[in-house]
């Protein structure tokens, strides 16, 4: 419980921060923040019903198509980033294939009342990708601007931390709730730890851009 109530503080923590300070974002950061609010509504509203109204109903549907939104925002996101050229047309092509892809995972290969880990796991490793090839291009960059103060670096590695991590366990979440649940139980608590560390890090890239802007005005 304390994990799950520190994930919702470190949620809306970047949830704020991002309304409060849009007019100092970027249009790629704006993009995330807004996503940060819409999970926090999101995660508020199941927390709320659960809490207050002893719901037990499934909740597998909102956060299905949470899948669909957050991979089409991240993807968004990248896009708006990376100088590659190639990289552009992967990602434009996941942009045009991943609503597919998850529609006949979704009412296909399993349906809208149970886990879609096959989209989850496209999409996870494809953000994965795209922020490994972008944190590349910073790095190898003969810019000379700090990494302390860019925003879209940080939410590049929140991104590869929690992806990293959770990919594989939401992968197998089928198989280990039915065959290893004790398991399963332990290992939803990487999932707190990590979205916390990522939206962490989120809050910290919309402070540390408007820090950024500052100093640029000064």
């Amino acid at each position: 419980m304390f994990l799950k109530n520190l994930y919702l503080v470190s949620l809306a923590i970047s949830a704020v921060a991002g309304i409060c300070l849009q007019s100092k974002l970027t249009k790629q950061l704006k993009a995330v923040a807004l996503l940060c609010v819409y999970t926090f509504l999101l995660e508020l509203s199941v927390f709320f019903f659960k809490q207050e109204f002893g719901y037990e109903g499934n909740t597998l549907p909102q956060y299905n198509f949470f899948i669909l939104v957050e991979f089409i925002f991240y993807a968004y996101f990248f896009k708006l980033i990376v100088k590659n050229v190639y990289l552009q047309k992967v990602i434009k092509l996941f942009l045009f294939m991943f609503p597919v892809l998850w529609y006949t995972f979704s009412f296909y290969s399993f349906n809208i009342l149970q886990w879609n880990s096959y989209a989850f796991v496209f999409g996870g490793t494809f953000i994965i990708f795209f922020a490994l090839i972008y944190c590349y291009e910073k790095l190898t960059s003969e810019e000379t601007t700090s990494l302390f103060n860019e925003g879209e670096f940080w939410i590049a590695i929140g991104l590869i931390v929690y992806y990293t991590c959770v990919v594989p366990y939401m992968g197998m979440f089928h198989y280990l709730t039915e065959n290893y649940e004790q398991l399963a139980v332990k290992l939803k608590k990487l999932n707190l730890i990590t979205n916390i560390i990522m939206y962490c890090l989120f809050a910290y890239a919309f402070l540390c851009r408007t820090i950024k802007t500052e100093k640029s005005s000064l």
